[in-house]
């Protein structure tokens, strides 16, 4: 059960069991940068950091669009109830992947604030201890074939479970000591009905995002490695 608060112009969701209590000030990363735990995340669009709460640690995440859009506006969204907002989305993605098994973060709260006809939003999700991109992992070695075999086998159980990721990348998965994996990043992710052709496109945009930073940053990749990933999706 889900329970919603407005704090201002904002409207506050988070789980109706919650213990913890959020207000507008706590989606403001300026509200955070003076108080114990605070670290910044480098990510390619918006801006991400971790916040200390009372029970743990949290990623704060700001919504900011890409593309040229984005430099005119950058962080607001065309108002059209918050139902329909990105956070709202995202959450319920989140709650659908949970319900399947699959490892994700736990949202903590989420918050959109208006203002007339555009809002503004963020999303606070649990923090994933031992964990790092598959990118940084790739950069300091290679994985196993198990390893891509596992990774296989999660990304098809995301598409059966009908969720299509929008931004499927090796920044977006992640790694832990003990080699499990996490999907993250929702944003913009849509839940479907049942397989069909949808599932081709997150993968090629995948593959593209592995292929682009191994052309940058030289991953211990190769495309016997892609091949046994996707022979397991497809097993």
């Amino acid at each position: 059960m889900l329970r919603v608060v407005k704090s201002g112009n904002c409207y506050i969701l988070q789980p109706q069991d919650s213990e913890l209590e959020f207000s507008e000030r706590d989606f403001s990363t300026s509200y955070w940068q003076t108080r114990p735990g605070f670290e910044t995340i480098a990510s390619g669009r918006g801006s991400s950091c971790i916040v200390q709460l009372d029970h743990g640690r949290a990623i704060l995440r700001q919504y900011h669009r890409g593309g040229l859009v984005g430099n005119l506006l950058s962080n607001q969204y065309l108002w059209m109830g918050k139902k329909m907002s990105r956070p709202w989305r995202e959450w319920h993605v989140l709650l659908r992947a949970q319900q399947a098994g699959l490892p994700v973060p736990q949202p903590i709260a989420a918050c959109a604030c208006r203002s007339g006809f555009w809002y503004r939003a963020a999303l606070m999700t649990a923090y994933l201890d031992d964990t790092e991109m598959l990118t940084v992992r790739l950069r300091r070695e290679s994985l196993a074939a198990d390893g891509w075999h596992r990774l296989g086998a999660l990304i098809r159980q995301m598409h059966e479970a009908g969720i299509r990721h929008a931004d499927l990348t090796t920044d977006n998965i992640l790694i832990d000591s003990k080699n499990r994996f996490y999907l993250v990043d929702f944003d913009k992710a849509r839940m479907m009905k049942r397989l069909g052709d949808w599932q081709w496109r997150p993968l090629l945009r995948l593959q593209r995002s592995m292929e682009k930073r191994d052309s940058i940053q030289k991953l211990h990749y190769n495309a016997d490695d892609w091949q046994t990933m996707m022979d397991s999706y497809q097993s």
